[in-house]
């Protein structure tokens, strides 16, 4: 049984031909026309070009170029019409001001015509690039906006993608020491020390933006505490990552002051009352751990209101600074000295062998801080008196210690000061008192 054929399909003819060229470029949106070499006029155009330039498409037929655009536009263009009539592809882009005065940008594209070898005519296309123009001047002034921001801004800032530099500001390069060619192309790891780069690591791993505290490497190997906030930006199909640093030396340094005053006496610089406490109870943990001794020494300075009174508030600091300097002198670095408050200090003496050691400081003490002190050239001198109290035998806590050191330098005074003594609890056997000689004011 003979199948049946499908039909050949048949080619339009000339004339359909030629209306289906000019329902295909009627439809698409670029500008086309073409002009004969010679006399420069059109010979074809399709209803977008014609109508740009205020024809139809049948009336714009047999004008020159000149005719068809207007005077206007052949005085900007003319130079280029002469390059593709001496045979170059000529493209460029220009703004176009259409008769009801709208601005729009287009793209020329002038393209030579040859038939064997011989110029007869020149195609014209067209695009209305007036958005994507806009839209890339957009893109340019708002990347000439961040790079002023950048680099008008005291922060570092640092772009990367997958931890690689490409790109840092000026504040970025002076804070790390190098050379914006010597960054780009390194890790972001290699300016980071090694006690951060996890932290580093964690962030950048998982694109968090919250702000967080670093440290970053200069050239020279001194380390920069930094905060960064990391910022995640789509680009070129994939992202990057652009990370602000603020150096935050002054405000560490601030904070530091700040806490080292909220825990130290202003005039001496010793720890005071609040911090003394903190690190007594601390010691006393590791005293009971270990089964340690501590003892600590209640310092009071005699006669020390005579000298405010008859040589000034400034003389009284002078000597209560050089005291302080002394008392440090006479511990180890391990022991603590700290201001109480007025002419009274603390010395806290870590992991002791026996009581007889807190004597032997103690005795250090008195002689110590009893040497003349130089104000205005004046000799000034006191003598302290000293009482001991021992941990574990005479107090648990800071507050029994303390109390208790205190209670035994009064009995140093009663025994006629510049002298220590141990702390005797009610009922107990007064021992002997520890005599560094009088020391009177002289």
């Amino acid at each position: 049984m003979p199948s049946a054929e499908m039909p050949i399909p048949q080619m339009p003819a000339p004339s359909q031909s030629e209306a289906l060229l000019r329902l295909i470029a009627d439809s698409v949106p670029a500008l086309i026309a073409y002009y004969q070499t010679g006399t420069l006029k059109c010979q074809f155009a399709n209803r977008g070009y014609a109508e740009y330039n205020g024809w139809t498409p049948q009336s714009i037929l047999g004008k020159t170029v000149r005719e068809a655009i207007g005077e206007a536009a052949w005085a900007v263009i003319e130079p280029q019409v002469r390059l593709v009539v001496a045979g170059e592809t000529v493209k460029y882009v220009r703004e176009q001001a259409l008769p009801n005065g709208e601005q729009r940008v287009i793209e020329v594209n002038l393209i030579p015509h040859f038939q064997e070898q011989t110029q007869v005519g020149a195609f014209v296309l067209i695009n209305d690039i007036t958005t994507q123009w806009r839209a890339e001047r957009a893109l340019r002034d708002s990347e000439e906006r961040m790079r002023k921001l950048a680099e008008a801004t005291t922060e570092g800032i640092v772009f990367h993608n997958q931890g690689v530099v490409t790109d840092a500001n000026e504040a970025m390069q002076r804070m790390l020491g190098y050379s914006l060619d010597e960054l780009v192309g390194r890790r972001i790891l290699d300016f980071v020390p090694e006690t951060w780069r996890q932290t580093v690591i964690d962030y950048m791993a998982g694109s968090l933006e919250e702000p967080y505290e670093a440290a970053v490497l200069q050239r020279s190997g001194q380390e920069i505490p930094v905060e960064v906030v990391g910022k995640t930006l789509p680009f070129a199909g994939g992202t990057y990552r652009l990370a602000v640093l603020r150096d935050i030396r002054a405000r560490k340094a601030a904070q530091e002051r700040i806490e080292f005053m909220a825990l130290h006496d202003n005039l001496t610089q010793l720890p005071n009352r609040l911090y003394l406490m903190e690190r007594l109870e601390s010691i006393l943990a590791l005293a009971r751990r270990r089964e340690a001794t501590v003892a600590t020494l209640f310092v009071d300075l005699d006669n020390f209101k005579l000298v405010n009174d008859t040589m000034g508030h400034h003389a009284g600091d002078s000597l209560l600074r050089e005291v302080a300097r002394r008392l440090k002198m006479a511990v180890r670095e391990a022991d603590v000295v700290a201001r109480l408050g007025g002419d009274e200090f603390l010395i806290v003496l870590t992991d002791i062998a026996s009581h007889d050691d807190a004597g032997v400081v103690a005795a250090t003490v008195i002689e110590a801080v009893s040497v003349p002190v130089m104000i205005d050239a004046q000799a000034v001198s006191v003598s302290p008196s000293v009482g001991i109290s021992v941990f574990p035998d005479d107090g648990q806590t800071a507050d029994e210690l303390i109390r208790h050191a205190d209670a035994a330098m009064y009995r140093a005074k009663n025994f006629g000061r510049s002298n220590y003594q141990f702390f005797v609890p009610p009922g107990g056997t007064p021992g002997s008192a520890g005599h560094a000689g009088a020391n009177a004011q002289r």
